[in-house]
């Protein structure tokens, strides 16, 4: 006849084997991740900053992971349908995509936009780039006072691109520290559709990030970048020191994803990124490099999120 002890005894040996499965089970799963290709998707169009981001990081990611990372890109909303595709897509870690900081939190208040930053497992931000306003190398500005002269003697007449409602936040920001009014023409899909518009004479200016006045210097002109501190690729251009334009690249993966699989993902980024060649692209590239741990990821998007948020 069984005891009140002998049951007690039994119980206490389920529990601590059922604990021990379930431990064993997760150190399985998380050293069997990843066994297939990772998909990365890009919010925005070919040739912006996002799909620079995706190629720099894809062999290191590769080679950390020992899959393959196949890009693609999911375009429109100012990054809206790409960061809904993947607040759509299975938290199983093989989707993951860029995330571009303030744009995701200024996107999301959108109408009907589906999805929320604060909600995303971020794996880590890898770079960031202070504003720059750009325009051709033909333009009839040749400097930041004649830009500022024009736009003050003819109110809402100068023309200038920006990438969504992002770039329109940061170009009203501009305006209202320069003292003037101009005309905002929207761009879905990105820098990449931005940069032909410049090109073509089909606006007078293009607001976007440092990183890509360092890309396009050749065939456009800087008249002004954000912040206090010369930016070490663009030499010369005067500061607009209370703009406080600052885009950040991060990479994420959706709602929910497991944390021994996000933290798999993050130790890949970190190897990814500490690669000299990826370092120094960045750096060439007018950008600043960044290493974040999970946590760090999603604390500063939670603080842009605050920020930002209406």
């Amino acid at each position: 006849m069984k005891t009140q002890h002998d049951y007690l005894r039994r119980g206490i040996l389920g529990a601590v084997a059922g604990a021990f499965v379930a431990i064993t089970a997760g150190a399985a799963g998380a050293a069997g991740y990843p066994d297939k290709p990772v998909t990365f998707i890009v919010p925005y169009s070919p040739g912006g900053g996002s799909d620079q981001q995706a190629r720099r990081l894809q062999p290191g990611l590769e080679k950390a992971l020992g899959v393959k990372v196949r890009i693609v890109y999911k375009t429109g909303g100012g990054g809206a349908v790409g960061f809904g595709e993947l607040w759509r897509s299975k938290n199983d870690g093989y989707t993951i995509s860029n995330v571009v900081v303030p744009n995701i939190v200024i996107t999301a208040q959108g109408k009907d936009v589906g999805f929320k930053p604060g909600k995303f497992s971020y794996i880590g931000m890898t770079a960031r780039a202070v504003g720059a306003l750009m325009v051709p190398k033909n333009s009839r500005f040749k400097s930041l006072d004649q830009f500022v002269a024009e736009a003050k003697a003819n109110p809402g007449k100068i023309t200038v691109a920006g990438v969504g409602s992002t770039g329109k936040m940061n170009m009203g920001d501009l305006a209202n520290i320069l003292g003037i009014k101009h005309a905002y023409v929207p761009v879905s899909g990105g820098v990449g559709k931005m940069i032909p518009m410049l090109l073509g004479n089909h606006v007078d200016a293009g607001m976007t990030a440092s990183s890509h006045a360092t890309k396009h210097k050749m065939k456009l002109n800087t008249l002004a970048v954000a912040g206090p501190s010369e930016v070490g690729t663009l030499p010369g251009i005067p500061n607009v020191e209370k703009w406080g334009y600052m885009t950040t690249w991060g990479v994420m993966a959706p709602p929910g994803t497991p944390a021994d699989r996000v933290k798999v993902l993050n130790a890949a980024l970190l190897k990814a990124t500490a690669d000299p060649k990826v370092r120094n692209m960045v750096i060439k590239n007018g950008l600043q490099p960044m290493r974040q741990t999970v946590a760090e990821a999603a604390a500063y998007v939670a603080a842009a999120v605050k920020k930002h948020s209406k």
